[in-house]
């Protein structure tokens, strides 16, 4: 961050450059939030059946239902950006008040991501495959959005979710978008 940064809110520090595109406004929000899930219904077939409702929450409320259901960003509760979350009959994806422009398209795609798995692999455990899957999302929504500095930097992230992104990149090159889906389906 540096010397030059903003501070949110809720308190929290970031950078200049991130504090100007960030996403506060439910209006906006949600209207982004119709854009993201317009690509991955038409680009990528991942329309839902019963759909999901979107709020955006403060960090605080973000991390106590990541504890109620016990997510995490591979083992680091500060890092959730967004959940997905399911009660029932009740399917709600929350993101993370704040977040940049990028940051914010990247989470929602993600997380629509979970919500398709959710209704066409529920049996789904492997945590490289759904992790890898949904940032495999994220990664053609990006694309699809013209996200080039994003696109570049997912292709550079360690862990769990890069290695699960470039294991489904690879697997698009083999089989195609629908491989991938089909995938995903029979992934255990």
């Amino acid at each position: 961050m540096g010397e030059r940064h903003a501070v949110l809110p809720d308190g929290r520090h970031v950078c200049v450059d991130c504090a100007r595109t960030a996403i506060y406004d439910p209006l906006r929000a949600q209207v982004l939030f119709e854009r993201v899930v317009g690509v991955a219904v038409e680009q990528l077939g991942l329309a839902l059946n019963v759909g999901a409702d979107f709020a955006m929450v403060d960090p605080q409320h973000l991390n106590r239902l990541a504890a109620e259901g016990n997510a995490g960003a591979e083992g680091n509760p500060d890092r959730i950006v967004g959940l997905f979350v399911r009660k029932g009959r009740r399917r709600v994806m929350y993101v993370l008040s704040g977040l940049p422009q990028i940051a914010f398209v990247h989470t929602v795609a993600h997380e629509w991501a979970h919500a398709w798995q959710g209704e066409n692999c529920p049996l789904l455990k492997d945590p490289l495959v759904r992790e890898g899957f949904a940032e495999w999302v994220a990664h053609k929504t990006l694309e699809a959005l013209g996200a080039v500095k994003a696109l570049a930097a997912m292709d550079r992230q360690d862990g769990m979710y890069g290695d699960g992104l470039r294991a489904m990149l690879a697997l698009e090159r083999r089989v195609g978008v629908a491989g991938v889906l089909d995938a995903c389906r029979r992934a255990e």
